[in-house]
């Protein structure tokens, strides 16, 4: 019986949807950096007004960007004929 080997490489689906989970991992520090310090090194800048429409905007820019790689992530993988 010959033994079973490793596979060197994944498939490009599996691949794919690891790196979603990466991106998934990392976009939500990203935007609380994108949302917290410009107003922090610019205040004069972000008065109540500005800074209350920036912060909405970078929270929608944050929920819409985490439903669309959950929505990546919760896809049925696709049958590979090369992850046999």
């Amino acid at each position: 019986m010959k033994p079973r080997t490793r596979r060197l490489f994944l498939g490009r689906e599996g691949y794919r949807r690891r790196r979603a989970a990466d991106a998934t991992r990392v976009v939500m520090a990203a935007f609380a950096l994108a949302a917290l310090l410009p107003p922090i090194w610019l205040p004069q800048y972000f008065s109540y007004a500005l800074g209350t429409v920036w912060l909405a905007a970078t929270w929608s820019l944050t929920i819409l960007a985490t439903a669309a790689l959950h929505r990546i992530l919760t896809q049925p993988p696709a049958e590979d004929e090369d992850d046999a």
